[in-house]
């Protein structure tokens, strides 16, 4: 290991500075080197191991000088403007003596008389404005021109106005980060631009400003307080200087031995076969740090694809047609989406109609069949369908419903509340308790354009829209069947049946092709014929008014005041009661699984159909419920929408009963709500009708 240190300088162009000067790995540690000044001068013989003085040698351009009588016949040793009156004794060593302005260089004179330049902190060769890794300059040229100019009184000239410079700390530099002694990085901006191996960095000398100024760095930096200065003052011991530079070099292997040993691995990794050296790569790579990764990625990246034909990276381009679809096939609609983006290969692969028709198929993604088959004639093209296109709209359409995005149209001209609604491709049909139907245009909102059915002596409590046939009920007792057949020219709106049996209020009905059913605060269930209007049976059971029928081809299910629902089939038995609701049952709808209805506690219950149990109950406390009476309900494959007196329309999940989004416009209770894949439409107490629009967003 190198020991570096520090004489004071007595006089010159650098007055009064210290310098550092170099003792080799053979001195003892109290042993140093320093040029005397003009009665005495230190000589040492590297063959013999020598020291005499030079009594009578005088300095000469801060050389000493032998006296003319050949007294002191040994080399000449260099000392920078100024020498030191200390005298210490020195052993035999190598040729290595030379010193350096402000701990940056160390001279070396070999045995040639050949002057290099020698980095003390990093320990490896360095280039600068006055030495070149090219030229050498004799230690002759350096001294002639000492006495001429004070400004020529060394080549580095830069030098001789400089304030010492003191690092912030020891450095080992790697790569493009330079590692601290406390094992902190900082990053180095002239290494990171350089693009050769062999190229060095020059240290670059801080001016007077910036030393004495200090500028705060973002970076992390060393703790100073934990270093010893270099630079002493003039009565600082030579203990202290020693310990301290030796405190500060770095850990490592001589230069010299370096290159030997990494000159002997690249001959050994030369040898080695592919396999061998992949070996050791990885096994190198466990031992590097930051600063080694960071080189690697920089120095590697251009070198990863060497002779690789263009576009070597992209897999999907190379394969056939058929694999590249299948591939895609995996992805989910964003993710293709996103795919499509990267180049025009994958775009061309992306539009296959068949990866679109496969996501049309899903489950998650279809209408029904009425609107699914609307939907597929609007996007053919040429005999061939843009499954494309259709996919985007149900994937557009399908979050609007999740995020309550839609446009609102109101429809006015009820005198007072709406109590029922039902709507079809063109027209809405509301019933009031002003004891009037209208039908208005859907897609227009204008008064012109609305038709009033005048011809039940009560409120109008329920409707069925089936074609262009309308069914009314009423509190006078009453169902009334329409025709609501137009042409461009004229209108034959008329009531051709009416229905007479009931002995009270007509709360509730459905229709089919061929039959009416009906419910009644006579707490009873009548089954009509369409055409003929006459009873074909009447079902009895509940205790009290029925408020809510629903059929299907093999059974019937009713919900009644008396807080019961009970399921029937076309014979009139009752085939099972279920029990659960705390009030009266004002809603429900059934599939081949379960059933669903809404009461006047505000809840939601859902219910096995074959067993009768109630498996979960939405309520405002658990649930984000109504807090309201549940007015009206219906539901499709994959959500279930509710109204109530809150003024709220609600949009659950079927299958969790989780809320997906609550809907508020209306300025009173919901009473009446029917809804299909594209719009919902409700009536309430303001006496307002509000289409819901999620397919313009």
């Amino acid at each position: 290991m190198k020991i570096r240190n520090l004489s004071p300088m007595s006089s010159g162009a650098f007055g009064g500075r210290y310098f550092i000067h170099n003792a080799t790995e053979q001195e003892s540690d109290d042993a140093y080197f320093s040029c005397t000044s003009g009665d005495d001068c230190n000589r040492v013989n590297s063959c013999n191991g020598i020291t005499s003085e030079c009594q009578t040698s005088k300095m000469t351009n801060g050389t000493c000088s032998p006296p003319d009588d050949g007294e002191c016949s040994l080399e000449q040793v260099t000392c920078m403007n100024g020498a030191s009156p200390d005298r210490v004794k020195r052993r035999s060593c190598t040729r290595q003596n030379s010193s350096i302005p402000g701990e940056k260089y160390l001279c070396q004179k070999d045995s040639k008389g050949l002057v290099s330049r020698y980095d003390v902190r990093n320990l490896e060769f360095m280039s600068a404005d006055c030495y070149r890794n090219d030229v050498p300059y004799r230690q002759e040229e350096m001294d002639d021109e000492g006495s001429k100019d004070s400004k020529k009184n060394s080549e580095c000239s830069n030098l001789e106005t400089e304030t010492p410079y003191q690092p912030s700390c020891v450095v080992n530099s790697w790569g493009h980060f330079s590692q601290c002694v406390k094992n902190r990085y900082k990053y180095r901006r002239s290494d990171y631009s350089s693009e050769s191996e062999e190229e060095q960095s020059v240290p670059q000398w801080p001016n007077k400003t910036e030393i004495m100024q200090p500028q705060k760095s973002h970076l992390p930096t060393c703790d100073l307080s934990t270093l010893t200065p270099v630079l002493k003052p003039k009565d600082a011991g030579k203990n202290e200087v020693i310990k301290s530079i030796t405190s500060r070099t770095k850990d490592g292997i001589k230069p010299t031995v370096f290159k030997e040993k990494l000159a002997t691995i690249l001959r050994w990794f030369n040898e080695f076969n592919d396999i061998q050296k992949n070996t050791l790569i990885s096994r190198l790579l466990k031992d590097c740090d930051l600063p080694q990764n960071h080189l690697l990625s920089v120095r590697v990246s251009s070198q990863l694809h060497k002779g690789c034909p263009p576009n070597c990276q992209d897999i999907i381009t190379w394969l056939p047609a058929t694999i590249a679809t299948k591939i895609m096939s995996y992805l989910d609609p964003v993710s293709l989406c996103r795919a499509a983006q990267v180049c025009r290969v994958w775009r061309y692969i992306t539009e296959d109609p068949s990866l679109w028709r496969k996501f049309c198929c899903q489950q998650t993604w279809r209408l029904s069949k009425a609107a699914e088959h609307k939907q597929v004639i609007s996007h053919m093209t040429g005999g061939s369908i843009m499954w494309k296109k259709v996919f985007a709209e149900r994937f557009r359409l399908r979050n609007n419903w999740l995020s309550g995005r839609c446009t609102v149209r109101t429809f006015e001209g009820h005198s007072q509340g709406i109590s029922c609604v039902q709507f079809d491709d063109t027209r809405i049909v509301s019933g009031s308790s002003d004891k009037t139907i209208k039908v208005w245009n859907i897609r227009t909102n204008a008064q012109w354009s609305v038709q009033t059915l005048v011809g039940h002596s009560g409120t109008v409590r329920c409707l069925h829209l089936e074609g262009k046939r309308l069914v009314s009920g009423s509190t006078d007792k009453s169902i009334k069947v329409w025709d609501l057949s137009t042409q461009e020219s004229w209108s034959s709106i008329a009531c051709k049946v009416t229905m007479i049996g009931h002995t009270e209020t007509v709360r509730c009905l459905q229709v089919d092709d061929d039959k009416v059913v009906s419910g009644s605060y006579d707490k009873t269930l009548k089954v009509w014929d369409i055409r003929s209007g006459d009873c074909r049976i009447t079902l009895r059971g509940h205790q009290a008014a029925v408020l809510c029928v629903h059929f299907n081809d093999t059974k019937l299910v009713s919900g009644s005041c008396d807080k019961t629902i009970k399921v029937w089939n076309y014979e009139g038995e009752c085939l099972r009661t279920l029990m659960g609701h705390q009030d009266a049952v004002t809603c429900l709808q059934f599939d081949s699984t379960r059933i669903v209805s809404g009461s006047l506690d505000c809840t939601l219950k859902f219910w096995d159909i074959h067993s009768g149990t109630c498996v979960n109950t939405i309520d405002w406390k658990d649930a984000e419920g109504h807090t309201g009476v549940v007015r009206c309900l219906q539901a499709d494959s994959w959500r279930l929408v509710s109204a109530a007196d809150d003024k709220t329309i609600k949009v659950w999940n079927l299958e969790t009963g989780e809320r997906l989004v609550t809907l508020r416009n209306h300025t009173d209770g919901v009473t009446c709500m029917q809804f299909n894949d594209f719009i919902i439409v409700s009536g309430s107490y303001d006496k307002t009708v509000k289409l819901w629009d999620f397919s313009c967003c």
